[in-house]
């Protein structure tokens, strides 16, 4: 049983350091000086693995929480927090983008780009933060 669930964390150790590049990749087109377009094109595109990922490291370490007996541990708290704020904002952000693609205002699609840039930037640093801690 013990080969399961070092199995099992070993797993999600790649799900939880994968969380990682999604955030990066969208701050790095976001960063760069192309259309909005472009942008939106990005965002769209790196959406379907972030939520797979997502799901994958919720999935596994809910299995490892359960092998534990749902102990009231701290780290296993602050991991879903942390996985349920990414999620909300994702959602927030995607219908947004489905909002902006038709907005003509330049300074309004700014300002969107804007606030993804600030949410992507939180994510990666709370996920290196979590990523960093459990080393």
């Amino acid at each position: 049983m013990e080969f399961v669930g070092e199995e099992l964390l070993t797993f999600h150790f790649i799900f939880s350091f994968l969380l990682i590049f999604p955030p990066f990749i969208n701050l790095f087109y976001l960063i760069a000086p192309t259309s909005h377009t472009k942008k939106l094109k990005i965002l769209a595109f790196v959406a379907p693995a972030y939520y797979t990922i997502l799901a994958a490291s919720l999935l596994s370490g809910l299995v490892i929480w359960a092998m534990l007996g749902f102990g009231r541990l701290a780290w296993a708290w602050l991991m879903l927090g942390v996985w349920l704020y990414v999620l909300i904002f994702e959602i927030i952000r995607h219908k947004k983008q489905k909002q902006i693609k038709i907005e003509p205002d330049k300074q309004i699609r700014e300002a969107f780009f804007g606030w993804v840039k600030r949410k992507n930037g939180l994510d990666l640093i709370l996920f290196c933060l979590l990523f960093l801690s459990i080393l």
